[in-house]
């Protein structure tokens, strides 16, 4: 999904850049949250001032002066009313977005900027970033707030950065390649703001740029990754077939759909041991709150790449045994042919085991709120790119899979469903709402199928 998103917006960027005219001026709609509305030129000399201390970002006050009166002032001349200085200055609306981004999608994270040294790079570059980072973080702001007007705010940001981006892009300058990678990953984040998904196939171009990279790579042992690549790639053209295609049982398309699915999965099979040789972690165990620690487990990873490698290969072989299982329900003659009765329960097996592991990998991904620096210090994988909660939407739909997987514990789904509500209680990311309005109808399906289930072994029984 994040492929998809980073290449619409590659498109956007492109159809922007060179257009005339610019943003309609929302600002006087924003005034209900905000005294007054910046100019960009004035988001750029506060977020310049502020880069000289990273406490500032991370704080989230909204005051940028002391809180403390000044001392002995001299009296005011008679008859004369002393006009009243204010305490505290208060962000204007563009200034609480910055700080709204950076506060929640940016700082915090494990792929965080954690020194000084960190955070004044990540901004050092930033002029073309900047309004990418405040219609983000507008648009998690008025998803909270319901506020339509910060909504179309963010939304006038986002055109303007568009077309930042697409200058940058048209540069093409070596020195600035950074800055546009970030600029097109931070639009493709406010694209899953709003939530959006597709089933659109892989064009042919993907799958040759993977076996490219897999030559380049063919004598290192991180070649895994790319034919894990080409699997779960394959894997989701043939889900996209099941799920167009009228299938009947003991007819040669269902039976030629069911040998393709189990090559797949001996294909992941053969992946595990492969993986755990380029990607290695280990499963730890402590005392932490359950409702931010599954089981209290937790996995420790060299850096975040391969985290993130291994909840992907999770996910996909967890949809892989979901599709074997559905045949055998739903086919069994064709099933027959080519599935053993043990498989049904090794499927299960599989299913359960992963889905646990992506539940105990969260902490990895994401920190819970409640838990102290020092804990997620401990927990967090390190990574290179500095990028905050980037890869916050796929962490969020692995959760939701193994949440919602075939004969799980309702323990995976209630984790996962909670983890979910809090990431948008706190970021105000709509494709965590989504997803566990997604897992609520799974829920709500089930019950129904179990009631159902049962007063069908009441009527026989009666």
């Amino acid at each position: 999904m994040f492929r998809d998103e980073s290449s619409k917006v590659m498109q956007k960027a492109h159809a922007q850049w060179g257009s005339s005219g610019s943003p309609v001026d929302l600002r006087r709609d924003s005034a209900p949250t905000s005294a007054s509305a910046s100019s960009t030129g004035s988001s750029s000399s506060w977020m310049s001032s502020s880069s000289a201390s990273t406490e500032a970002w991370t704080s989230e006050s909204q005051s940028t002066a002391s809180d403390s009166p000044p001392s002995d002032p001299p009296l005011p001349p008679h008859n004369l009313v002393p006009t009243r200085i204010p305490r505290r200055v208060d962000l204007n609306i563009e200034q609480r977005g910055m700080q709204f981004y950076i506060n929640r999608y940016l700082m915090n994270h494990p792929d965080s900027p954690r020194t000084r040294e960190q955070v004044a790079a990540y901004f050092a570059n930033a002029d073309a970033a900047q309004n990418v980072m405040i219609a983000v973080g507008l648009a998690g702001m008025s998803n909270l707030l319901g506020n339509k007007n910060v909504n179309l705010l963010a939304r006038s940001k986002y055109i303007t950065a568009l077309k930042d981006t697409g200058q940058l892009i048209a540069s093409n300058n070596p020195a600035g390649l950074v800055a546009r990678m970030r600029s097109v990953v931070t639009l493709a984040l406010f694209e899953f703001i709003p939530y959006q998904m597709t089933d659109a196939l892989l064009p042919p171009a993907f799958f040759d740029t993977l076996e490219f990279c897999k030559q380049l790579m063919q004598e290192s042992p991180e070649s895994c990754s790319v034919n894990l690549a080409l699997a779960i790639a394959r894997l989701l053209q043939l889900s996209a077939v099941v799920e167009h295609t009228a299938l009947t049982d003991e007819r040669p398309t269902t039976d030629n759909l069911i040998q393709q699915f189990l090559i797949i999965e001996n294909a992941f099979h053969s992946l595990e041991s492969r993986l755990l040789e380029a990607f290695p972690f280990t499963e730890n165990r402590g005392e932490y709150p359950p409702e931010a620690v599954f089981r209290g487990k937790w996995h420790a990873y060299n850096e975040i790449w391969g985290a993130r490698i291994w909840n992907h290969y999770r996910w996909a072989r967890i949809l892989a045994n979901q599709r074997l299982v559905e045949f055998i329900d739903h086919y069994p003659i064709s099933s027959r042919q080519f599935i053993p009765p043990p498989r049904r329960m090794q499927c299960y097996t599989t299913i359960e085991r992963l889905a646990e592991d992506i539940l105990v990998s969260a902490s990895s991904h994401w920190h819970h709120p409640i838990l102290d620096a020092e804990v997620t210090q401990k927990f967090g994988a390190k990574g290179q790119g500095r990028s905050g909660a980037m890869g916050l939407p796929s962490l969020l739909w692995h959760l939701t899979t193994a949440g919602c997987a075939p004969n799980v514990p309702l323990e995976f789904w209630s984790w996962a469903y909670n983890v979910l509500q809090v990431v948008w209680r706190q970021m105000g990311m709509q494709h965590a709402l989504a997803l566990s309005e997604m897992m609520e109808e799974h829920r709500t399906r089930l019950e129904k199928e179990a009631i159902k289930h049962k007063l069908e072994l009441e009527g026989e029984g009666g």
